[in-house]
C-alpha cells in the first residue's frame, strides 16, 4: 500500500463541500462515499468526490468559514452528513470530538447500517447530541431492492439508539414504491419503539424528486399524496413533520445556504 492510499484509508475522508446556513449559525459537513446504492439517490456525495481531508484539515476549513461568514467562533449546530458518515469509524469519532470545540449541538445523519450499539456509544462519549436516521423502507425486500442491503441491522440500530439519544427518522415518499403502506409501517415501528425511547421521536416525510434521482424509478408525489401520507402517519404518532428536510423548518424566513469548498472559496 502506498503512503497516499494509507492516508486515505486511515486518516481522511473526501469532502466535496461544507455548507453554512443563511438563517442561523449552523454548518453541514458533507463526507463523500456511501455503502448503500440507493436507486433514487440524489446526492453527488454518494461517489468519492472532493478533496481528501484529515480531521485537522476539515476543522481548519470549518473554523475559517464560520469565522469569515458569521464573525464568530462557534455555531449552534453542526450536522455530519454525506454520503455516509459512518464509513470510517476512527475518523468520525475524532471529528465529533473536535466539533465539540465549535458547536453546541452535533448531529449525525446516517442510513444506520453501520451504527452498531458499540459504535454509537463511542460517538456519544465523544460528544454526539442527536442521530438522524434515513430509513429507506420498512419492508426488508423493498429495502434490499432499493439499497442493495437488508434493513434488519438498520431497524435494530434505530431501536437501540432511541433508548440512548435523541433521534429523528427521515423517509422519502416515493410514489408506488415507498408509498402510503410503507409510511404507515414506519410510523407504527416508530410508535412501538417510542414507548421506551429517551425522547420523543420525530418522523419526517420528504417528497421524492424525480429530476434529481439517479434512476428514473418514479415521479414527484402530488400535494394530495404528501398530505395523505402525513395524515396516515399522524394516526400513530403526534411527532410527524411533513415536507421537512432542513433544520430551519420552524423558521419563517426564506432559507438559503452558502457552499464552502475545500480550497476555502465560498458560493
Amino acid at each position: 500500500m502506498s503512503s497516499s492510499e494509507g492516508r486515505e484509508t486511515e486518516e481522511c475522508r473526501h469532502v466535496p463541500f461544507v455548507t453554512l446556513s443563511e438563517v442561523k449559525p449552523r454548518v453541514w459537513l458533507t463526507l463523500a462515499g456511501c455503502n448503500f446504492k440507493c436507486r433514487g439517490c440524489f446526492s453527488v456525495a454518494r461517489e468519492v468526490v472532493g478533496e481528501c481531508l484529515s480531521v485537522e484539515d476539515l476543522m481548519h476549513l470549518v473554523r475559517r468559514a464560520i469565522r469569515q461568514y458569521y464573525g464568530r467562533e462557534r455555531v449552534e449546530e453542526a450536522v455530519i452528513t454525506g454520503g455516509e458518515p459512518t464509513l470510517k469509524r476512527r475518523f468520525l469519532v475524532k471529528l465529533v470530538s473536535r466539533l465539540r470545540e465549535i458547536a453546541d449541538w452535533i448531529v449525525l445523519d446516517t442510513n444506520g447500517y453501520l451504527l452498531t450499539p458499540e459504535y454509537l456509544e463511542e460517538l456519544l462519549k465523544a460528544g454526539l447530541s442527536e442521530v438522524m436516521f434515513d430509513l429507506k423502507a420498512y419492508d426488508e425486500h423493498l429495502h434490499a431492492w432499493y439499497t442493495g442491503f437488508s434493513n434488519k441491522k438498520v431497524l435494530e440500530n434505530i431501536e437501540y439508539a432511541s433508548k440512548r439519544v435523541k433521534i429523528t427518522v427521515n423517509t422519502v415518499f416515493i410514489p408506488d414504491i415507498v408509498g402510503e403502506e410503507e409510511v404507515e409501517r414506519i410510523a407504527k415501528f416508530i410508535a412501538e419503539i417510542s414507548k421506551e425511547s429517551k425522547e420523543p421521536i420525530e418522523f419526517r416525510i420528504n417528497p421524492f424528486r424525480a429530476e434529481m434521482s439517479r434512476e428514473k424509478i418514479s415521479r414527484d408525489p402530488t400535494e394530495d399524496e404528501m398530505l395523505r401520507a402525513y395524515e396516515i402517519a399522524c394516526k400513530h404518532l403526534n411527532t410527524v413533520i411533513g415536507r421537512s428536510c432542513v433544520r430551519e423548518r420552524k423558521v419563517k424566513e426564506k432559507r438559503g445556504w452558502v457552499t464552502v469548498f475545500p480550497d476555502g472559496t465560498m458560493r
